[in-house]
């Protein structure tokens, strides 16, 4: 399992450029991640967690995993009817979604995006319909483990940098001064931002006391 500590090149190099991050660093502290399941499991994630709660969206995958027989493939979602895969509370469209990027990428097609720049890989998904750059940008991220992605159209991330930094992430100057101290390991950025918000550091209710 990969370690995200002080130490790690990337922490240091974004601890030493930028000190707001570098204090939201010190507080998190040293933690692990790793990429289980499939590419397919991955997107269908993403389309699923797409505008919803954590909470909401891991109950409804959950409920999905017992109606595919234990395992979401493209294969088991592809034997379902869009009623069926709606009747465990997903919508219509995402239904579609999930069966659409099964047809049209199957596993190992998805593992091939893993030879493709950022780009072309966002490129591929996002010309299925019903995958926007967000899901993309997910993939990018937690699946293929890209380095310097900036998903600025995620919540938690607005939330989490407009807490931090007292501007929004959506404004081109301020990411033209904060972001563009984070390359090229901006996803590392994002990791610690999604940490901070997930284990409570980042309280939307009070000021950051790092200013």
């Amino acid at each position: 399992m990969p370690y995200l500590t002080t130490s790690s090149p990337e922490a240091a190099y974004l601890m030493e450029r930028d000190w707001r991050l570098r204090q939201l660093v010190l507080a998190v502290g040293d933690f692990g991640y790793e990429v289980t399941g499939s590419a397919y499991e991955h997107v269908a994630h993403c389309v699923i967690e797409q505008m919803l709660s954590m909470k909401v969206g891991r109950a409804i995958e959950a409920r999905l995993g017992e109606l595919c027989g234990g395992e979401v493939t493209g294969e088991t979602v592809l034997s379902l009817t869009v009623d069926e895969i709606r009747s465990v509370g997903i919508s219509e469209r995402k239904a579609q979604t999930l069966q659409e990027v099964a047809r049209r990428m199957p596993e190992a097609r998805l593992q091939e995006l893993a030879g493709l720049p950022d780009d072309e890989v966002r490129d591929a998904l996002t010309g299925i319909r019903g995958i926007g750059r967000w899901t993309a940008d997910m993939f990018l991220i937690f699946y293929l483990e890209r380095p310097d992605v900036l998903p600025v159209e995620d919540g938690a991330v607005r939330q989490a940098f407009l807490w931090l930094y007292g501007a929004p992430i959506t404004d081109r100057g301020v990411r033209e001064v904060v972001c563009s101290l984070w390359r090229p390991y901006s996803s590392t950025a994002v990791r610690y931002l999604y940490r901070a918000l997930n284990t409570g550091l980042v309280d939307l209710a009070s000021p950051c006391p790092f200013g």
